[in-house]
């Protein structure tokens, strides 16, 4: 038989607790009601989580017949094909001033959000949908960002003192940037000054950039450098048009070099390319990495300097090859610069017209293609990249015609790459290129050289023209038994006798709880002497010290090509709740010298900037060294420091929230003004933006700690939450007959502004802002069903007041102590 369905609810108010039995229950008649106003709600579409935002609801009196409102961002967000809406659904969606629902935009769509779990669920026929890779998110949902300046710094000094006398040296990079509407105007430079030779300011490159949104590209005018994707990097001045795969979602996305190096001592680490000073930094003693030099896109050679604490200095080559890339089908990739180079070593520039394009033509299969075109120089490219059962390949020739003083020379280069990863037995030939170039071809680089040193005179034969190369990255995953990598890299020349060679080669392995490795290398440049090293190292965590913050022991045992040895032990580790300090101390004994060297290095990282230095000592030398680094951000709401630097940032906004940490940014903290400055944002991605109150004042309560946005590349984003600054009270109330408040009861403020519920036995936890006289409390729609409270006196802010009270049918609140007056309140 059917159910009977009632048509009226009613509810047995004996089930209440004691002193509820006149409190209006008929809201509950029709389920839980939802009041109007705003939400913020987990949305769920077809049963899965798409996002947390605010959403607005809009019901009658009593909260039921509750209509979710909803707008085209939400929309766009969510994943709904906007282009396929009708007429009257995009007339509804601009008006101003309504309350647009899904069953009226979509057919078959609905919407039900429930107030117990906050949550939003839409369901909407997958004919709506858009088919987006995953990780797509809409242009509508890119932010441009605020108007704002940027400066990024970091410095560092080193103080060198030894037999031969007092050696002086500093650093200063510097990254501005000043955002206006869709613009982005940047400066890169660094400052040098050293005891003899002075002070020297280093331009690296000024450019204007912007989105061109419709091609998925960018718009550079200026001094920048090309990509190397297709022909190797250039310097240039001028204009280009590139593709950006950032705004390919995350499915349809691309190499960034990585400098290692050994120091023996606390070192400098200079890091140049094609005479540009692009990062100096200081390094502890052993072995280092650095992975996040500031321009990812620059491709080719790196010439890497480490300067000892005790002057001696080593210099070495990082090479660099463009990987091969597939593109989906029917997807493709270019690129378009026109201008002049900016080469060091030239007296007078060219000018330069280049042009790349990729296109995916099938699943396996991708063609691309480039010219260049110079003062006296033509090359054309063409070539294909395969992906196969056995590895990705990629194969292209390139013709070059150069206009040289003796006549005309021309030639060929073959290029042919490859890579695979091979997950079931852990083996990974990252790359594997060879080039072979006949006797007339030259690059664009090399043509430049070559003709400048024919204007001026200058003798060439320095200048070496590649014959072959081969460059090979190997690494193998042997599981428990540890890990093998290996490196090589050999190129000879037409007009120089010799070959350069460099190879590696490391294992490495975890026992328990110590980690070892053996590292060896070989290398020669031309036809001088094989160097060869070797060099063991060990570590591992000590048992004191918090569980966070362990200690660690490091050791390592090197060997030179003259059967040196030299020994190192290190303790490092970090301290603070954020691990805001870092510290390290170094014992060591230099093989050539036999002498012993003791350094000692300190870190912090605050909520403004980073600071760190370091001392070291040993026989006929001392050396002290301090750094600094961060941002300094300035936005319509103020200024704002961060230990972070990034292209892409985030200001967030709590005002009155000071002290809440930004989750995900150890140390970061919102200042006196409730402001912080996060980076690291991925652009065109949707990020999570998310603070912790914790640290807060009492009297601040966030209505909410996390939101999402997608800025566009190089965008100050602003992001604010809402805070509500006021008292918190927890009062016991009673009327004037001594029997507690009616449970569930609902309380009001002077504005008409829902504060809180009354708990059971009369309990009433409410947040009143600065100012509020009384508050009233209703519990049915009969005259004798409210009562009205005053406020107390806070004496002490951000404290929680807590206090026994009488809520009357007057402005008057009397306490339960016998002087009919508040005397003080329990906290």
């Amino acid at each position: 038989m059917p159910l009977a369905m009632a048509e009226d609810v009613q509810f047995n108010d004996a089930f209440l607790p004691v002193g509820s039995s006149g409190i209006d229950l008929s809201l509950f008649q029709s389920g839980n009601p939802v009041m109007s106003g705003e939400y913020r709600a987990d949305i769920l579409v077809n049963s899965t989580l798409a996002g947390r935002q605010d959403v607005r609801i809009v019901s009658d009196a009593k909260g039921t017949n509750p209509r979710v409102c909803i707008d085209i961002r939400m929309l766009e967000l969510l994943g709904v094909n906007v282009a396929m809406l009708s007429e009257a659904a995009l007339a509804a969606l601009a008006a101003e001033g309504q309350c647009p629902v899904i069953n009226e935009l979509i057919d078959g769509a609905s919407a039900f959000f429930s107030p117990e779990t906050q949550q939003l669920d839409l369901s909407i026929p997958q004919v709506a949908m858009r088919r987006n890779a995953r990780g797509y998110v809409s242009p509508e949902l890119w932010d441009r960002g605020v108007r704002s300046a940027i400066l990024g710094y970091d410095f560092n000094g080193n103080h060198n003192r030894t037999q031969s006398g007092n050696y002086d040296s500093a650093y200063l990079g510097l990254n501005a940037g000043l955002n206006v509407g869709d613009w982005r105007l940047r400066h890169n430079g660094s400052l040098t000054w050293q005891t003899l030779a002075g002070s020297k300011y280093q331009k690296i490159n000024t450019f204007a950039q912007r989105d061109l949104t419709g091609l998925k590209s960018q718009l550079t005018v200026g001094e920048a450098n090309t990509s190397g994707e297709i022909f190797d990097t250039l310097a240039y001045r001028g204009v280009e048009v590139a593709s950006d795969d950032r705004m390919l979602p995350d499915a349809l996305r691309g190499y960034a070099p990585v400098v290692r190096g050994i120091a023996r001592t606390n070192a400098r680490v200079s890091i140049s390319q094609g005479g540009n000073l692009l990062l100096q930094t200081t390094v502890s003693p052993g072995a280092f990495v650095i992975d996040d030099l500031y321009s990812t896109g620059y491709g080719g050679d790196l010439q890497v300097t480490v300067l000892e604490a005790d002057g001696t200095e080593q210099r070495f080559t990082v090479a660099y090859a463009s990987v091969n890339q597939l593109l989906r089908p029917g997807t493709s990739r270019f690129s378009l610069t026109v201008g002049e180079t900016r080469n060091n070593y030239v007296d007078q520039q060219v000018k330069l017209l280049q042009g790349t394009y990729q296109r995916g033509l099938v699943n396996s299969l991708t063609g691309f293609t480039g010219a260049q075109v110079g003062e006296g120089y033509a090359s054309l490219l063409g070539g294909m990249a395969f992906g196969t059962p056995i590895g990705a390949m990629a194969v292209d020739v390139t013709h070059a015609r150069t206009e040289m003083a003796g006549g005309t020379e021309q030639g060929q280069s073959l290029r042919v790459s490859y890579s695979k990863n091979i997950q079931s037995t852990g083996s990974n030939f990252s790359l594997a290129a060879y080039r072979f170039s006949t006797s007339g071809y030259l690059d664009f680089n090399n043509a430049v050289l070559f003709r400048d040193a024919d204007k001026t005179g200058v003798d060439a034969t320095g200048f070496g023209r590649p014959r072959n190369r081969l460059t090979l990255t190997v690494d193998q995953s042997f599981a428990e038994w540890g890990h093998v990598s290996m490196s090589g890299f050999t190129q000879n020349y037409w007009n120089k006798p010799g070959r350069d060679v460099q190879y590696q080669m490391g294992y490495s392995k975890q026992v328990g709880r110590v980690s070892y490795g053996v590292n060896l290398s070989r290398s020669r440049a031309g036809l001088g002497d094989m160097q060869n090293t070797m060099l063991f190292t060990a570590s591992m965590p000590l048992e004191f010290g918090s569980s966070t913050n362990i200690p660690q022991l490091s050791a390592r045992i090197g060997r030179d090509s003259q059967g040196n040895y030299s020994q190192q032990a290190t303790v490092s580790g970090s301290a603070g709740e954020d691990r805001e300090y870092g510290y390290s101390l170094t014992a060591d004994r230099d093989g050539p010298s036999r002498s012993t060297n003791t350094s000692a290095n300190g870190q912090y990282q605050g909520s403004k900037a980073r600071i760190n230095g370091s001392l070291s000592q040993g026989d006929g030398y001392s050396s002290a060294s301090i750094g600094a680094g961060g941002t300094i951000v300035a936005h319509p709401n103020g200024v704002t420091l961060t230990p972070y630097s990034g292209e892409t940032m985030a200001v967030i906004n709590a005002p009155g929230a000071a002290g809440a940490k930004v989750v995900g940014y150890p140390g970061l903290r919102l200042d006196d003004k409730g402001t912080a400055v996060m980076a690291y944002l991925q652009p065109y991605q949707l990020n999570e933006v998310a603070i912790d109150p914790e640290g807060t004042d009492q009297s601040v309560e966030l209505n909410e700690t996390s939101q999402q946005i997608a800025p566009r590349a190089g965008a100050v984003v602003s992001v604010n939450f809402v805070t509500v600054k006021g008292d918190a009270l927890l009062l016991s109330v009673r009327l004037k007959d001594q029997s507690p408040l009616p449970f569930g009861a609902n309380v009001v403020d002077d504005a008409g502004n829902s504060v809180g519920t009354v708990g059971q036995g009369g309990q009433l936890y409410a947040r009143v802002k600065e100012g509020t006289q009384r508050l009233q409390v209703n519990w049915g729609g009969q005259n004798d069903q409210s009562c009205t409270l005053q406020v107390p006196a806070v004496k002490e802010h951000g404290q929680v007041l807590k206090a026994n009270a009488i809520c009357l049918d007057d402005t008057r609140l009397t306490d339960l102590d016998s002087d009919d007056v508040i005397k003080s309140a329990r906290r």
